[in-house]
């Protein structure tokens, strides 16, 4: 569902996921740069099987969040 991006962020390797590792320092700059405190507190886990999945997959019709919200 999510691959790999080039360092340009526009080149996009679908044969290839994105790892770990990479998100990470995703969530982390994205958080920081929002100016939350803790942000490298903030984990892959957060978004695993939470409330981001259920309004994604399982939320009752019209309440649903997009990926792009998400």
């Amino acid at each position: 569902m999510f691959p790999t991006l080039g360092m340009n962020s526009i080149l996009v390797h679908p044969e290839q996921p994105i790892t770990g590792p990479v998100i990470q320092k995703k969530i982390n700059k994205t958080a920081e740069a929002a100016g939350i405190s803790g942000a490298t507190h903030f984990t892959t886990h957060c978004f695993h099987q939470g409330g981001a999945q259920y309004s994604f997959q399982f939320a009752p019709l019209g309440q649903h969040w997009t990926l792009a919200h998400i």
